[in-house]
């Protein structure tokens, strides 16, 4: 006789991961956005849609290195590490400062915004993380490129003020709140619904000055019930910049402030989340494109076309092993993931 087995509620597969990156000798940097070249609309992502989007102006790491190749702005044979900064002209308060001139998706004006952006840019030859706009810095200081993302670490503000600032700069708030939304096998109706409520604030509030946009969106958790509990392993991709000015890469399960604080255990002052979930897409080139790329971390759901990539071309091929004792120190500090 044959016993059924219990319904199952887990599913079959579960994963965490924690992968952390320096890059400490690099030749240059180029941002790839081909379809800034078609002066096309950039519609934001339908995060609420049961289906997956579509692909318009949307390119594999392959197809934005050929870009760049393409325009002399990398060798084609040179040692690339290719970053997704695949938020970037697909989300909310996610816009791009290229060549001295904002862009954003349709319906956001960047240059009216009366609070600032928190991003990764490229001036005088160098990366820095630094607020852009908003009155603290105008398009045209940005020759080259600059990002905007979600701040994760900024200095010493503490976490009330931080978390503040994530929640005005956070377009998907199941990056902050355990909301699965959209064709998420675990979204609900309830879920959505809390989803969409806090997005039309988010909406209202898309150039407000950051402590009206932060009393709103508070208002708008503590108007949710049953109160809404906090993300904690979501798929995130951070950036930071050490003290010898390399560049700091975390990729992991967490909330976005504990990568913050692992960021800051490991020699930085600020960071910024660029991608998160399928999008996130760390990709090595050691021979450029005379060979496939190395993917170095995906998420099970990744997806390989986005808007979006940032191109260094490193020193030479080599790699080595980040030293134990820097991941475990990270690790071991209070709040971290």
């Amino acid at each position: 006789m044959t016993v059924p087995l219990p319904p199952r509620t887990e599913p079959a597969l579960t994963v965490s991961a924690s992968y952390v990156l320096r890059i400490g000798h690099y030749r240059r940097v180029v941002l790839s956005l081909p379809g800034i070249e078609t002066d096309m609309d950039f519609m934001p992502k339908d995060l609420l849609s049961t289906v997956e989007p579509a692909g318009a102006a949307r390119f594999r790491v392959e197809e934005h290195i050929q870009f760049a190749v393409d325009r002399g702005l990398v060798p084609a044979d040179a040692p690339l590490l290719a970053l997704g900064m695949r938020n970037s002209l697909v989300n909310l308060r996610a816009p791009v400062i290229w060549q001295g001139r904002a862009h954003a998706v349709a319906g956001e004006h960047p240059e009216a915004s009366l609070r600032p952006y928190y991003g990764l840019g490229k001036r005088n030859g160098a990366l820095v993380i630094e607020r852009a706009l908003g009155g603290h810095s105008e398009a045209s200081a940005w020759p080259d490129f600059y990002c905007a993302g979600i701040p994760v670490l900024w200095d010493d503000l503490s976490e009330a003020e931080l978390f503040d600032l994530m929640l005005c700069e956070a377009a998907d708030h199941s990056h902050l709140f355990d909301l699965p939304r959209g064709h998420h096998h675990q979204a609900t109706d309830a879920t959505r619904t809390a989803w969409a409520q806090l997005h039309r604030v988010f909406e209202d509030q898309i150039g407000a000055v950051l402590s009206a946009a932060a009393r709103a969106m508070r208002e708008a958790v503590a108007a949710q019930s049953p109160p809404l509990r906090r993300c904690d392993n979501y798929f995130h991709a951070a950036i930071g910049i050490g003290a010898d000015g390399g560049l700091v890469c975390l990729f992991a399960h967490a909330r976005l402030e504990d990568l913050g604080r692992r960021l800051r255990t490991l020699g930085c002052t600020r960071g910024i989340c660029v991608e998160n979930s399928g999008s996130v897409t760390p990709t090595w080139f050691p021979s450029g494109l005379n060979a496939p790329g190395i993917a170095l971390v995906r998420a099970p759901n990744f997806r390989e076309r986005g808007r979006a990539v940032m191109l260094i071309e490193l020193a030479d091929q080599r790699y080595d092993a980040l030293p134990t004792h820097c991941v475990e120190e990270a690790r071991a500090k209070p709040g971290s993931a």
